[in-house]
């Protein structure tokens, strides 16, 4: 099901079992501005069925959020020119040379070339037919931001980079206050551990910031007020000043946050602090 979250933005939710992001359609009355492609060709189409049975101008565009095969393995089916940043086009090239059989996925993963989470999502995104697989490169490259009129609406396309990839992209649709975050937030997943480094986290939250949205879709989760997020910036903030002042002593690390934050340390505290510490290990070892 499409969900309507604006009188002029239409979304259909992150599905975890295969790791499907969200999808998103922004309209004007020129045109629509798809936003991601699908993790498969199945994917896709479960979105174009949806699209077809709503009410609103077809598919113009598509700007694509980061390289990552979840993105953009349903580009094959989209008919229409794709946008990305430079970085995108790098890494969709560099996938072109691989083979998606399972011994082909199991070895690029003992190798570090793959996450073992991704190689089991695809596994079972296309678990009948991995020949689907087609990598699609995008038509249209920026170096930094775009602006592209819908007729009356706007979608302003920008590199925000952080860890999770160089070329992570947002799109901020002023007229409604929606900022589309793909996976910019997260950590770098292609390393050892994964990890977040301080100084580029906390550039990132200035970013998002800077945008002054009222409503922020990420990837594969549900969207968020801007007192949600900031609520969620805030606590990260925290976290990455305080490791930043005390390095990796983690008592001392927990006793501050929890005296800054009033309450206990949650879990997903803690996995935070942890990536922020692997990011501090990796920049030692440089």
């Amino acid at each position: 099901m499409l969900e309507k979250i604006t009188p002029n933005i239409l979304f259909m939710p992150a599905e975890a079992r295969t790791d499907r992001p969200v999808l998103g359609l922004v309209f004007g009355k020129k045109k629509s501005f798809i936003i991601d492609a699908g993790n498969s060709p199945a994917h896709a189409r479960q979105f174009i069925k949806k699209l077809s049975a709503s009410r609103v101008p077809p598919p113009g565009l598509m700007g694509i959020t980061h390289w990552h095969w979840d993105h953009t393995f349903g580009m094959s089916v989209w008919d229409i020119p794709t946008i990305a940043h430079t970085d995108t086009r790098k890494g969709l090239e560099a996938l072109m040379e691989y083979s998606w059989d399972d011994e082909s996925l199991d070895k690029r993963v003992e190798q570090g070339l793959e996450i073992e989470f991704c190689a089991e999502m695809i596994k079972k995104e296309f678990a009948w037919d991995r020949d689907q697989i087609k990598i699609e490169l995008p038509e249209i490259i920026f170096p930094e931001s775009l602006r592209i009129d819908l007729g009356g609406i706007t979608c302003l396309i920008e590199r925000v980079g952080g860890d999770h990839d160089s070329g992570s992209t947002v799109f901020y649709i002023p007229e409604d206050g929606v900022l589309f975050l793909g996976d910019c937030l997260g950590p770098e997943l292609y390393a050892p551990k994964y990890y977040y480094s301080i100084d580029k986290f906390l550039e990132l939250l200035e970013k998002i910031r800077g945008y002054g949205a009222e409503i922020y879709i990420g990837s594969h989760g549900d969207p968020e007020s801007s007192e949600d997020l900031e609520r969620e910036m805030e606590g990260w903030e925290k976290i990455a000043r305080i490791i930043e002042n005390r390095g990796k002593d983690w008592e001392g690390i927990m006793s501050q946050l929890k005296e800054s934050l009033g309450r206990d340390p949650t879990p997903d505290d803690r996995e935070m602090i942890e990536f922020f510490l692997n990011g501090l290990e990796i920049k030692e070892g440089e």
